[in-house]
C-alpha cells in the first residue's frame, strides 16, 4: 500500500517538475524529443559502421541532448518572466528541430543512404548561410 503511494508520489512530482521546466508538452516538443532519439541512434550507428564508436562519444552526445533540453527550459522560463506566452520556447524548439533533422540527414548521407536531392540542396544552402557565403 505505502509502496504504491510512494511510486505514485514520485511520478506526480516528476510530472510537476517537467511541467515547471518545459511548460505545456505540446506537439512541437514531442517532435523534438523524437528527432533527438532518432539522431542519437543514427549517429551512434554511423560511428559503429565507421569504427569510431566509443563510450566517451556516446556520453558526450547524451550530455549535448540534456543541455539542449536545459536550454529549452531556460527559454520557457524567459517566456514566463517576460510574459510572452510560449514564443521564445517555441522558437527554440523549432531551431533544435531543424538542427536535429540536419544531423539525421547528414548521418544518412555519410552512410551512403540515398537522400532526396532537395534535402541535400537545403543542407548545402544552410551550410553556405552559416559560413557567410552568398
Amino acid at each position: 500500500m505505502f509502496k504504491d503511494l510512494s511510486i505514485f508520489s514520485l511520478f506526480t512530482i516528476g510530472l510537476s517538475a517537467i511541467g515547471f521546466l518545459f511548460g505545456r508538452i505540446e506537439y512541437l516538443f514531442m517532435i523534438l524529443i523524437t528527432l533527438m532519439g532518432i539522431e542519437f541512434v543514427s549517429k551512434s550507428l554511423n560511428e559503429c559502421v565507421e569504427d569510431r564508436f566509443t563510450m566517451k562519444r556516446l556520453f558526450t552526445r547524451l550530455a549535448k541532448k540534456l543541455v539542449t533540453l536545459f536550454l529549452i527550459s531556460v527559454a520557457h522560463l524567459f517566456d514566463q518572466m517576460l510574459q510572452t506566452g510560449s514564443s521564445i520556447r517555441d522558437f527554440s524548439i523549432m531551431f533544435y528541430i531543424l538542427y536535429e533533422a540536419f544531423q539525421i540527414i547528414s548521418a544518412a548521407h555519410s552512410l551512403g543512404i540515398p537522400v532526396p536531392q532537395m534535402l541535400l540542396d537545403i543542407l548545402n544552402t544552410i551550410k553556405e548561410k552559416l559560413r557567410g557565403k552568398p
